[in-house]
């Protein structure tokens, strides 16, 4: 699989303004700027913070991008990443 640049990664995160987990979990108010994604977790309303750069670190070194192998890139808030990059189409 073809890897795209870092630009073009937060471009398509900036797209994102919510998103799904693979077990339903929705995620909403999704912003990416700069280098921090932040959004809320509908079932609980709490906010989860995403270090873009350990994010697309995950994207680029990761043949096989789920939640277990996203841990030790953005341990703790592995099921919201995974959600993103799935919605904008980089998982």
């Amino acid at each position: 699989m073809n890897k795209i640049s870092k630009d073009d990664f937060l471009k398509r995160l900036q797209c994102v303004h919510s998103a799904t987990s693979v077990n339903g979990t929705k995620y909403l108010s999704i912003q990416t700027n700069g280098r921090i994604c932040t959004g809320i977790r509908e079932s609980t309303g709490l906010c989860f913070t995403i270090d873009v750069d350990k994010l697309y670190s995950a994207y680029y070194e990761l043949e096989r991008i789920n939640t277990k192998t996203l841990k030790k890139y953005v341990n703790r808030v592995q099921s919201p990443s995974l959600a993103i990059l799935i919605e904008a189409k980089l998982a």
